[in-house]
């Protein structure tokens, strides 16, 4: 199999050579950084899942440092609490606050940021191609202390490296996909309407339903009051008859 050009980039995973308007694209890379591999594999899973843009990741991370956002561990989630109510709506609720992971991390963040600035790129428009992260050379040094066997005595450790794309994203095209999405929503398919309709209709029916009940109802109440208060002016009238009778009565 021929090798292509980006394959003899090295410690790049991605054709950045191969894609149009490269000068929209800038680059950055973290090599040897001492943390842990898992933790930045989960931090570039979660940075990737919700797209973000360039400013949204480093708002991200400056939170998981600040222990106010974690960060879902999807691969390596064993012996992982479970931190339910807290942060973004993850699909999964086991997570970590990686501080140290995210601090290098943002770190080769803001360079990616900074390149972007020496190409004329705005940083508010750029958004995050790739963000991946891959094993780095093994590093050992001697600690102070002696011991028999071939590594006793030493402490070794593995480095990760971190690889950032960065694309600047036009203006008109965000406005653009503002515009289809609202288009969407206004040109919805015709059963969607015809559903939209009955339901309207069965709700005005309620609603006319309810307001002749509603004037049943006070038409009865105005009926009862109008016999009650006939039925006043006959008591009226019967006790001033019998009132008139006995006075005649009397006199007589």
């Amino acid at each position: 199999m021929p090798k292509t050009k980006w394959k003899k980039r090295p410690g790049f995973s991605m054709p950045v050579n191969e894609l149009m308007k490269t000068h929209r694209i800038a680059l950055a890379w973290g090599r040897d950084l001492p943390i842990k591999w898992k933790h930045a594999v989960e931090i570039c899973n979660a940075i990737m899942e919700k797209r973000m843009t360039l400013k949204e990741a480093q708002e991200f991370l400056e939170n998981v440092i600040n222990l106010k956002e974690w960060v879902p561990f999807y691969r390596f989630k064993g012996d992982v609490a479970h931190r339910p109510g807290e942060g973004r709506q993850w699909k999964i609720k086991s997570g970590r606050y990686p501080v140290k992971a995210a601090k290098y991390i943002l770190r080769v963040l803001k360079d990616a940021e900074a390149n972007a600035r020496a190409k004329n790129m705005n940083p508010e428009n750029c958004r995050i191609l790739l963000i991946a992260a891959h094993k780095g050379r093994i590093i050992r040094r001697r600690v102070d202390r002696i011991g028999p066997g071939l590594f006793r005595g030493w402490k070794i450790k593995r480095a990760t490296n971190i690889e950032v794309v960065v694309v600047e994203v036009p203006e008109k095209i965000e406005e653009e996909k503002e515009e289809v999405e609202i288009a969407e929503e206004i040109e919805k398919p015709a059963e969607a309407k015809e559903k939209e309709l009955k339901e309207l209709e069965a709700e005005i029916e309620k609603m006319e339903v309810e307001e002749e009940a509603k004037e049943e109802a006070e038409e009865e109440i105005e009926t009862e009051k109008e016999l009650e208060e006939l039925e006043a002016e006959l008591r009226k009238a019967e006790q001033e008859t019998t009132e008139s009778g006995s006075k005649s009565l009397n006199e007589g």
